[in-house]
């Protein structure tokens, strides 16, 4: 099997067993999974997908997690569809996301909705309209 056939099988795997993957890094540690989600997924992610509802856009995002140790922040950068993701902080983000590490991966496997992350005051939006979370978070769907 090459390259190619290995990764489509492994998204047709992923789309067919979402949920027990969201149940399973439930139950994982937060660190080493915002580490998986950033490092390695979301950047391979964004590189193999054509973002056309971001069209026009330009914006970018910094998620900047509690209760991590090492490196706490990401941006991903949004430009005309293009989608960057990359380690560190940025001088003027247009948003600052912050929230714990165990938050952001409830919000991202599902556990947990944006409405009530912010509500309950466990998710911080700085710089940027709340509805720009949701723009965000359909990175991670």
């Amino acid at each position: 099997m090459n390259a190619k056939a290995l990764e489509a099988k492994a998204k047709q795997l992923a789309e067919r067993h979402r949920k027990t993957m969201a149940r399973i890094l439930h139950l994982v540690p937060a660190p080493p999974v915002i580490h998986l989600l950033f490092d390695v997924l979301l950047p391979h992610m964004v590189r193999d997908r054509a973002y056309r509802k971001f069209a026009g856009t330009r914006t970018d995002f910094q998620f900047t997690f509690s209760q991590m140790p090492g490196r706490k922040s990401w941006v991903v950068d949004i430009d005309d569809g293009t989608v960057r993701v990359f380690r560190g902080e940025k001088d003027f983000p247009h948003m600052v996301i912050n929230a714990s590490a165990r938050d952001f991966v409830d919000l991202a496997t599902g556990h947990l909705s944006e409405t009530t992350a912010m509500m309950s005051g466990r998710l911080a939006l700085n710089g940027g309209p709340a509805t720009k979370l949701k723009m965000v978070m359909d990175l991670f769907k």
